[in-house]
């Protein structure tokens, strides 16, 4: 079956896609702020009514984190130049949902 991700992206970002499961996937986010030296992906599950799932931290200038619930299927690439892309190898069914991203300028701990 075919799945939607789409990309109501904070930022500016990639199209509306829809993906094959199976397929390969590529979401491109670009910063606002040239300032900024954080950018998050996070996802919103379809239909679930659960609340948005941290899947990446990058600092500019340092490796971008997966979180470990997605580690073995998503890959990040580290901030380069005004941006940077979420892809995976292969689209599950459960990968549907929404994928938003987020760019701050301080790094919140906590």
């Amino acid at each position: 079956g075919w799945m939607p991700i789409s990309q109501m992206l904070a930022l500016e970002q990639s199209p509306d896609t829809v993906i094959w499961q199976g397929e390969k996937m590529n979401v491109i986010c670009s910063k606002m702020k040239s300032s900024s030296t954080v950018m998050y992906w996070y996802k919103m599950p379809l239909g679930n009514g659960s609340g948005m799932i941290l899947m990446v931290t990058a600092i500019k200038g340092v490796k971008a984190s997966v979180e470990a619930a997605f580690q073995s299927h998503f890959m990040s690439s580290d901030i380069q130049g005004d941006g940077m892309t979420l892809s995976t190898e292969g689209a599950f069914l459960n990968d549907s949902g929404i994928y938003y991203c987020a760019e701050s300028e301080t790094q919140w701990v906590g």
